[in-house]
């Protein structure tokens, strides 16, 4: 079957975009008949573009609930956000994940996590150590949580438009398929659009397969907005016990410190409880700066 020598390329409207994906997904081909008509019609494309004059200038930002890392942050996550929270295993990724959502729930915000590897259950009974009662909050209405769930991401789409959740949680991204394939996946990309055009801030879980001294990236670290790095290192040359870190590594529109950062598991979730003042020698095998603004 040959090729369209033209393909039509559009800035289509999510709702648009809707009819055509079910058009295609139904009947297996692409109708560039049906995409010109939609082009015509769906005049909502151009709402796309900036009202420099009506433009808010001041930076909502979303609190993590962990007050060190809001501090790291000129006071919390810039509105409408996503973020990715990335590591190896074990290092707090999704705690700190859940305490993004708990910190949501006392503040009356809707919040949805979508679990593809933990049944809710097993959520429920891990969190009740840092006191947060995940059943109340759903009873509550005001957390949704979906655990070993197998939607699709046309699935997760049509949630995020019945539900509006404020906050949103992913864990993990890294089990749909490679980063690069997933970053360029139609169906992410529909469920991205809604997000950022709803404002909702979001904590996309990535895995790393090395720690945070080796610098590597993939294709999951370049969608986000910002990269929260947790990993657990030796703190100096002296005392080789391992001591949990994290690092913000990316924040558009902030000043960020890249320099890890040591926290703790505590009675309430996690607390970073000092400023971490890194031997010359490791910082500059971190190749660390103290201050990066994160405007990229």
């Amino acid at each position: 079957m040959a090729r369209n020598k033209y393909p039509v390329h559009t800035t289509l409207s999510s709702d648009a975009i809707k009819v055509l994906e079910r058009y295609e997904k139904e009947l297996g081909a692409k109708n560039l008949v049906l995409e010109k008509a939609l082009l015509s019609l769906d005049t909502s494309r151009f709402k796309s573009k900036l009202d420099t004059q009506n433009l808010d200038r001041a930076i909502k930002r979303i609190g993590t609930g962990v007050a060190g890392l809001d501090d790291m942050l000129e006071g919390g996550i810039p509105e409408g956000f996503s973020v990715i929270v990335t590591g190896p295993p074990g290092t707090g990724k999704t705690t700190l994940s859940m305490q993004f959502l708990v910190e949501g729930v006392k503040k009356g915000e809707k919040c949805v996590l979508f679990s593809f590897e933990e049944r809710l259950q097993q959520l429920v009974q891990h969190f009740m150590r840092f006191g947060w009662d995940l059943g109340k909050y759903i009873d509550d209405g005001y957390l949704e949580v979906f655990g070993m769930s197998m939607l699709t991401f046309e699935e997760i789409t049509e949630i995020l438009e019945t539900y509006k959740p404020k906050r949103v949680v992913f864990d993990s991204l890294s089990v749909f398929s490679n980063p690069e394939e997933f970053r360029k996946s139609p169906a992410w990309r529909s469920s991205h659009r809604l997000m950022k055009q709803r404002k909702m801030t979001s904590f996309l879980i990535t895995e790393k397969n090395h720690g945070i001294e080796t610098k590597s990236f993939d294709d999951y670290d370049f969608l986000g907005d910002g990269i929260i790095f947790l990993d657990s290192m030796k703190v100096n040359e002296v005392d080789a016990t391992l001591s949990p870190v994290l690092a913000v590594q990316k924040m558009r529109a902030t000043k960020v410190d890249t320099t890890p950062q040591p926290f703790r598991f505590g009675e309430h979730g996690i607390v970073k409880y000092r400023s971490l003042h890194l031997e010359s020698r490791l910082q500059e095998r971190l190749g660390v700066s103290s201050m990066e603004p994160g405007f990229d």
